[in-house]
């Protein structure tokens, strides 16, 4: 290869463009789907067929979109691709093994293992409670 590959200059006009069309097809991608995703769970019995359309529909039409278009458009296209991509791999673990990836591991929730105490005097309530958690094992004979 040439030495002139491993430079680093500015970029032209045409990368910035480029890279930019495919920013905002991204950022497209992401409101859409993030919309329809939130949205689905209000459809009722339409959830699941909305869900699994958007997250699987958006990549499929910016592929072809950037398949088939050229320049501005094509670059746009791509980056709706993705972004949509992107999405669907981030969601759909979760919705095919739930129990795998749609919990948070024990332990790691904030507040796991923290007991509310009632209302009133809760100082005196929270001695109580460590005073019968105690065992120090004094016996009286």
């Amino acid at each position: 290869m040439p030495p002139q590959a491993f430079a680093i200059t500015a970029p032209t006009t045409d990368e910035l463009t480029k890279v930019g069309m495919g920013l905002a097809g991204a950022g497209i991608a992401g409101v859409v789907e993030g919309v329809i995703v939130k949205m689905a769970p209000n459809l009722g019995a339409l959830e699941v067929p909305f869900t699994w359309a958007t997250l699987l529909g958006v990549p499929a039409v910016g592929a072809a979109g950037a398949l088939f278009t050229k320049g501005m458009l094509g670059d746009l296209f791509a980056g709706v691709a993705a972004g949509g991509t992107a999405i669907a791999a981030f969601v759909l673990p979760a919705m095919i093994m739930p129990d795998m990836f749609g919990k948070k591991a024990p332990g790691l929730n904030p507040g796991d293992g923290v007991k509310l105490l009632r209302s009133g005097n809760t100082a005196r309530l929270a001695q109580e409670a460590a005073a019968r958690g105690a065992n120090v094992g004094l016996t009286l004979e």
